[in-house]
């Protein structure tokens, strides 16, 4: 886990079938599952749950069924995953990527779709179209404070927006869901991973994506992000 992203990991809960191939049946059970969960769900994002990482461990795991004219044996599995899936008021720090006039774009090094909007900047912050920076305009700053690519910028989780693509009778429309999460409970001893925990809101919009002009994807998963309060910001501003 990365430094003040720790935090950001939860388990969740999911059921699946898993066919595991005749070549495989003298592998250990749970090693092979595992496998096969990994592929289906690792690097994947789940509306509402969040960024899948990896299989964590196993629930329950039912007798095989075989069907006919399939030789492959499958297994009902209740497992945990590990899932990235950050709650609003978190802190994390980022790496500026690149900036547009709307707002700032952050990597996480693994997740690379965070952004900071215009109007959750220190204000008040400009943007510098020839050097394509913003730049907070604070009192007494003179060229003041500028955000420049590749510096690492503390901020604070806003939402968490999950997009689905649906193709539909007029074309293919995106419908956006911000979540909002509760932070992880107290509890499950030093260095666990929390469990997941219930969503606090929920909200829904749709977009025609085949109206006008060619419009890109949203991406899967999104994290709006805040550097407005005491403490945000550049990790080498002094806040002291």
């Amino acid at each position: 886990q990365g430094r003040g992203q720790g935090g950001m990991f939860v388990l969740s809960v999911l059921r699946d079938v898993v066919r595991v191939a005749p070549d495989k049946f003298d592998r250990d059970l749970v090693e092979v599952l595992s496998e096969e969960l990994d592929k289906k769900y690792a690097n994947k994002v789940i509306p509402n749950i969040g960024l899948c990482i990896c299989t964590h461990d196993f629930k329950s795991i039912e007798e095989a069924k075989v069907y006919p004219s399939d030789g492959g044996a499958h297994h009902s599995v209740v497992f945990r995953l590990i899932v990235f899936r950050p709650f609003v008021g978190e802190v994390a720090v980022g790496t500026i990527v690149r900036s547009t006039s709307q707002g700032i774009h952050v990597s996480l090094d693994f997740f690379e779709d965070v952004f900071i909007p215009k109007h959750l900047l220190p204000q008040p912050s400009e943007y510098d179209a020839r050097a394509k920076l913003w730049v907070w305009k604070y009192e007494g700053s003179g060229d003041g404070g500028v955000f420049h690519v590749d510096e690492q910028v503390r901020f604070q989780v806003e939402r968490v927006d999950y997009t689905e693509l649906s193709d539909t009778a007029r074309g293919v429309v995106a419908t956006t869901t911000t979540v909002e999460h509760r932070g992880a409970s107290a509890g499950g001893g030093q260095g666990s991973i929390p469990p997941a925990q219930p969503f606090v809101r929920q909200r829904s919009t749709s977009v025609d994506l085949t109206d006008g002009e060619e419009q890109e994807e949203p991406p899967a998963m999104m994290i709006i992000g805040s550097v407005q309060d005491h403490g945000l910001g550049l990790v080498t501003w002094n806040w002291c």
